[in-house]
């Protein structure tokens, strides 16, 4: 005697559970009215920034979260986020002003080295841990549906709110050596925007680059430690090239660093250092760019994340 098999409530029987990423031809209806729709169909750019929108709570609270117990176990706790890019300054100040004597005629060097220092360690922070953003949360991923860039969003954001801790610290050092806070402060939430919006470029691409080649992570930290050395962090490039009569190319290409762009911007808040406004406009068009393109770079693979 023959038996019907029983179905769930989705129409799959029991041996075919349905993950959402089914390969059969779709045949399912969208309920407009519910705002339901099949979990592996495609949505337009405009319809995934709102998903991205709607769940922006999502995407802030990891970040707080990890920030909050990432050095719980430590005496120091979360001060460590602030210690040690201040012992960075430390090391970098002794080799590069005492030993080498490397200032380049930087009356104000301290502060100069300690933008250098912080400001491109967040844009080195914010990549590699958008890097890590799919691989290290492929149990959330599997069992929970959201837009997936939220994890490079949330990874680049929690990188921010540690940056603010060492904003207050600049704001300190330039009081106390005398440089003040001036009116060219208030460009500073718009420049700290500009590179946020270049850093989540940069972890999106890396998201997907490592999710396919577990190797990326382990080379950004020495493109990094190789672009620290050409971008001026911790002597003033442009100077040493310009006094070595370098060939103009080779002076192009270290103009057009967008990192040499973003610490000729914080140095300009707080030292008053000149810039170059096409230069400036240079590198908000590349940052768009890179936004642009790291988008919908990472999500050509959107489905495909968290399925390894």
């Amino acid at each position: 005697m023959s038996t019907t098999p029983t179905t769930g409530s989705d129409g799959t029987s029991p041996e075919q559970p349905s993950d959402g990423y089914d390969a059969r031809p779709d045949t399912t209806e969208v309920d407009e009215a519910a705002h339901l729709r099949p979990m592996h169909a495609h949505v337009s750019a405009a319809d995934y920034l709102t998903q991205m929108w709607d769940r922006r709570s999502f995407a802030s609270a990891m970040p707080l979260e990890e920030i909050r117990t990432s050095h719980q176990d430590t005496l120091l706790g979360n001060v460590w986020h602030l210690v040690n890019p201040m012992l960075s300054v430390g090391v970098y100040y002794l080799v590069f002003a005492v030993f080498l004597d490397a200032r380049g005629g930087i009356e104000n060097y301290v502060l100069w080295l300690m933008i250098g220092v912080f400001t491109f360690g967040l844009t080195n922070r914010s990549v590699l841990a958008g890097a890590t953003a799919i691989t290290s949360n492929i149990g959330l991923m599997r069992s929970m549906r959201f837009p997936r860039a939220l994890l490079p969003v949330s990874a680049v954001f929690g990188r921010l709110v540690t940056f603010g801790f060492e904003l207050a610290v600049l704001f300190v050092v330039a009081i106390l050596t005398g440089e003040g806070i001036t009116q060219r402060v208030l460009a500073l939430p718009i420049i700290l925007a500009v590179h946020t919006v270049f850093n989540l470029g940069l972890a999106m691409i890396a998201a997907r680059l490592n999710d396919s080649y577990r190797d990326v992570q382990q080379l950004i930290p020495f493109v990094f430690r190789l672009l620290m050395y050409v971008s001026g962090v911790m002597f003033p490039v442009r100077q040493y090239i310009d006094d070595a009569e370098a060939p103009g190319l080779i002076s192009r290409i270290v103009s057009l660093n967008p990192m040499v762009q973003i610490l000729d911007l914080y140095r300009w808040v707080f030292l008053g250092e000149p810039v170059s406004l096409w230069r400036v406009a240079e590198f908000i068009a590349l940052t768009a760019l890179v936004l642009v393109f790291g988008f919908r770079f990472f999500r050509v693979k959107e489905l495909a994340y968290g399925r390894a």
